[in-house]
């Protein structure tokens, strides 16, 4: 028996909350496990879709709303082989469309995101061609539900939330266009509550955030740059300065060098002390956003508190007596203590570099990746225009 289009609307919403559900309860862990399995994932998930969604709108439906999905994905892909940046094969998720694992850090800037994003809509334009071809041949106006269909799919991608390709693509002009994006979705929400729109503006949300946090983290990783380096100095001093000691070492250069190590660490352990006064005097809840200097600040002392405490547990001094190990050599465990602090060093400079340009665009660029956005955007919308006034004078029997 053919269902009804308000039956066909209800099976919609509960199937594709359901769906929502899911991913959100298992944390996407699931499909973390089916990208790896490979090409046969791509096909396995391609006819589970398919079959998902003749369930609820036919087959003809469904056939061209896999086909659109599958060459948008592909366009992703294709873009991703050209900047040689390695990706999963695409996985078809029912309801949700389908997504590519792509590793984050193989995208160095901005710009090479653009590229990547902008492959799946410009490819999804691509995928209309034909619809057009038959539907001029045949007058068929399924042909033009394809077209309304393609466009509506690529050109509701293009809207600039991430995790949306357009929240990716803008993000060369600036990642900050994505509160616009987030504050123009709400009133949407109230008007039309569609639990995709609203699992959008979740994740948009989330990415957001995290990007918001980028300034907090650039922060704290700049105080932790700081931290290190000023402590390196000082075991430099006592690297430069005792490189071992002999057997027939003289005890009172033995006592010196004991003496100066123990007041190092008498020094590490006073700051870490204050830090520990500090953070005790502000254990309060503090609002993110609003008190986004204070949450900065308890943030850096944490993350130096952790840098003293590893090396204080490091320097074997017992705290109590303040007595050095008489079994300790010195050097093995200053020149130790120093090689960890400058590994931590190079991988923080190298993750302040990456953050701090990632998002940096000559204004060619910007203009460029602006002009190509809009104009993709509003060819989309002229084919929806387009085939929705088709559409509106045409009746599609059997779909």
């Amino acid at each position: 028996m053919a269902t009804t289009a308000k039956q066909n609307t209800n099976k919609s919403y509960w199937g594709w909350l359901a769906v929502i559900g899911v991913f959100l309860l298992t944390k996407a862990k699931w499909l973390l496990v089916i990208l790896k399995l490979g090409k046969f994932a791509t096909l396995a998930s391609m006819f589970i879709s398919l079959w998902a969604y003749a369930i609820f709108y036919g087959w003809k439906f469904a056939i061209a709303l896999v086909y659109l999905i599958f060459i948008h994905e592909m366009g992703h892909l294709v873009a991703a082989k050209i900047k040689n940046i390695p990706t999963s094969p695409a996985v078809f998720i029912p309801f949700l469309g389908a997504a590519i694992g792509i590793d984050p850090k193989k995208i160095d800037n901005a710009k090479t995101e653009f590229f990547v994003a902008y492959g799946g809509p410009l490819a999804g334009l691509i995928s209309i061609i034909p619809a057009f071809a038959l539907y001029m041949t045949t007058g068929d106006p399924y042909w033009v539900l394809v077209i309304q269909l393609g466009a509506l799919i690529n050109l509701f991608n293009l809207f600039p939330v991430s995790p949306l390709d357009g929240g990716r693509i803008v993000s060369v002009l600036s990642p900050n266009i994505w509160l616009v994006g987030l504050l123009i979705l709400i009133p949407v929400l109230f008007i039309s509550p569609d639990p995709i729109l609203i699992l959008i503006f979740i994740f948009g949300l989330v990415t957001w955030w995290k990007q918001f946090k980028k300034n907090t983290d650039l922060a704290i990783m700049k105080h932790e740059e700081n931290v290190l380096t000023k402590i390196n100095k000082d075991f430099q001093f006592l690297t430069n300065n005792n490189t071992g000691w002999p057997k027939d070492i003289d005890h009172s250069e033995q006592d010196l060098t004991a003496n100066q190590y123990t007041s190092l660490f008498v020094k590490i352990k006073e700051r870490k002390d204050q830090i520990n006064r500090y953070l005790q005097n502000n254990t309060g809840f503090t609002f993110p956003v609003l008190q986004e200097k204070k949450r900065t600040e308890i943030k850096k002392n944490k993350a130096e508190k952790e840098i003293l405490r590893r090396i204080l547990n490091e320097m074997n001094i017992r705290e109590d007596t303040l007595e050095v190990d008489t079994a300790i050599r010195f050097a093995s465990v200053i020149e130790n203590i120093y090689n960890k602090n400058e590994n931590r060093l190079l991988k923080i400079r190298k993750e302040i570099k990456r953050i701090k340009t990632y998002y940096k665009t000559s204004v060619g660029t910007k203009v460029k990746s602006l002009v190509l956005y809009l104009s993709l955007a509003i060819l989309l919308a002229i084919i929806l225009v387009f085939a929705s006034n088709i559409l509106d004078s045409s009746q599609l029997p059997g779909l």
